[in-house]
């Protein structure tokens, strides 16, 4: 009778931790579509500080100068 006793108590312990499990699964998966959602269609991504000011000083192309002079 012991031995029924402790499956049982074995077997609501494994159905526990299943649910549980389940959860979490659940919760990953709509993380996981979350994320891809946000990289599939990413707002303007920034481009960084350095990057932006790098532009801003850089010389600006030739092309934009010759065209200008042109008209």
């Amino acid at each position: 009778m012991a031995k029924v006793l402790k499956f049982r108590e074995v077997n609501s312990d494994v159905e526990s931790r299943m649910k549980d499990f389940e959860k979490i699964r659940i919760k990953l998966k709509a993380e996981v579509k979350k994320n891809e959602v946000k990289t599939a269609n990413p707002a303007k991504e920034g481009k960084g500080l350095l990057k932006s000011i790098s532009e801003f000083f850089s010389d600006p192309p030739k092309n934009a100068a010759k065209s200008v002079a042109k008209k």
